[in-house]
C-alpha cells in the first residue's frame, strides 16, 4: 500500500497510550501486502491509502489485483446478506484472521514482519475506498497494553465474542476493541478515522461482526522474546525477522551504545537448538562429514539495528515445525587479546 499524507495525531495518541504503560485490566495482551478492494463486476480497483508503520516511516508498497481466484488469502463470501462481500484471510504463526469486506471498502493483508500495521504482528486493515487517510485494523498482538489516563472502557460483544471497547478523551470513535478469551491477543484499532467515521461507524462494526480467528490454522514462524535474547552489559538485543524453515534475518539492536567497552562484533558461526520433551538439544546436523565457519568478524553498528541474513539449510536442512533457538556469540572487542565474549539466544517457533 502506498502511504501518503497521514495525519499522525490520532495514531500517535493511541501509540503513546499503548506503549510504556502497564496493562489495563481487561485489555488484550499479546506485520502488509498490497491494498485490495472488494471486487465490483470482477474489475480491478486500486487506491492509495494512508497508514503508519511502527517505526514512523511511510513505506511505498505496490497495489495488488483483486480477483476471485480463491488464492492470496481470499475467497468469495457465502454468508447472509448482512455479510456479503469478499472474505479475506491473513494467516500467521498463532492462527488465521478472517474478515468479510463489502463493496465500497478496501483492505490490506498484513503478514508477519510487514510493518504495515499500527501495532501488531499480523492482521488485516480496511477502510472506505474513497478515504484519503485512516484505517481500521484487526491484528494479533502479543504485547498490547493501555494507559488509563483519559480512557473510558465498556464491555461489548463483537462477532459473538466478549471484548473491551476503549475510547480516549471522549471523541466520537473508539480507539481499540480488545477481545477476551478465547480470542485474547486479537485487537481491533482505529487510526486517523476522524475524516470518515461519521456515517461509517455502523459499517465498520458490521465488518467486525464477520471476524473469525482460528488458532488451529497456523503458518510461518515467529520470534519469541526471552531474557537470554539481550544482555544489558553490552546493551544489545538479538531478535529475528522473516523466519522460514530454512533461514531468518538476524537483527542486532544496539539499544545502549554506551554499554560496551569496545566495538561489538559477531562472526559466521551459529548453532540451532530444538526443544524436545522440555529440554534444549542441538538440532540434527544435515551436512555429511566435516564442516566449519569462516573465521571472520563483522561489525555491529552502535546506532540502530544491524541485520544479517542467515541461511541454515546447508547445515541443518529444512527445519520441521517446533520450538527452536539460535545461539550466537558476540565479542566486545577493545584490541588484540583484549576482548570479552558473550552469548545471546534468539528463540522462535515454526509451524
Amino acid at each position: 500500500m502506498k502511504k501518503r499524507g497521514l495525519a499522525l495525531v490520532g495514531c500517535l495518541a493511541v501509540m503513546a497510550a499503548l506503549g510504556g504503560c502497564g496493562q489495563e485490566e481487561g485489555a488484550a495482551v499479546g506485520n502488509g501486502a498490497g491494498v485490495e478492494a472488494a471486487p465490483e463486476d470482477g474489475g480491478e480497483n486500486t487506491l492509495d491509502a494512508s497508514a503508519t508503520r511502527n517505526n514512523g516511516e511511510a513505506p511505498d508498497k505496490p497495489s495488488q489485483e483483486t480477483e476471485d481466484e480463491g488464492n492470496d488469502g481470499e475467497t468469495p463470501a457465502e454468508s447472509p446478506a448482512a455479510a456479503t462481500g469478499t472474505t479475506v484471510t491473513q494467516g500467521g504463526p498463532f492462527g488465521a484472521i478472517s474478515l468479510t469486506v463489502p463493496e465500497g471498502w478496501k483492505y490490506e493483508l498484513c503478514p508477519m514482519d510487514s510493518d504495515s500495521l499500527l501495532i501488531g504482528d499480523y492482521g488485516i486493515c480496511f477502510f472506505p475506498e474513497d478515504a484519503d487517510i485512516g484505517f481500521v485494523e484487526i491484528a494479533y498482538i502479543r504485547s498490547f497494553g493501555v494507559c488509563g489516563t483519559g480512557l473510558s472502557q465498556e464491555e461489548v460483544t463483537v462477532a459473538g465474542h466478549p471484548a473491551w471497547k476503549g475510547t480516549y478523551d471522549g471523541h466520537t470513535y473508539w480507539d481499540f476493541i480488545g477481545f477476551k478469551e478465547p480470542m485474547r491477543d486479537v485487537v481491533a484499532q482505529t487510526c486517523s478515522v476522524e475524516g470518515w467515521w461519521e456515517g461509517n461507524e455502523e459499517a465498520v462494526m458490521e465488518i467486525l461482526e464477520t471476524f473469525t480467528f482460528d488458532p488451529d490454522v497456523r503458518e510461518g514462524g515467529a520470534y519469541i522474546y526471552q531474557n537470554e535474547s539481550e544482555n544489558e552489559r553490552i546493551g544489545l538485543h538479538l531478535f529475528l525477522e522473516g523466519i522460514s524453515s530454512t533461514g531468518a534475518m538476524l537483527c542486532y539492536n544496539q539499544y545502549n551504545k554506551e554499554a560496551p567497552t569496545g566495538q561489538l562484533e559477531d562472526g559466521d558461526d551459529f548453532a540451532i537448538e530444538v526443544k524436545k520433551d522440555g529440554e534444549w538439544e542441538e538440532a540434527p546436523i544435515a551436512v555429511e562429514g566435516d564442516y566449519g565457519f569462516n573465521d571472520i568478524a563483522y561489525t555491529i553498528s552502535p546506532d540502530g539495528t544491524t541485520r544479517r541474513e542467515l541461511n541454515w539449510e546447508w547445515l541443518y536442512g529444512e527445519l520441521a515445525p517446533g520450538e527452536y533457538r539460535i545461539r550466537k556469540g558476540v565479542t566486545d572487542f577493545r584490541g588484540a587479546g583484549d576482548y570479552d565474549n558473550y552469548v545471546l539466544y534468539a528463540y522462535f517457533t515454526l509451524n
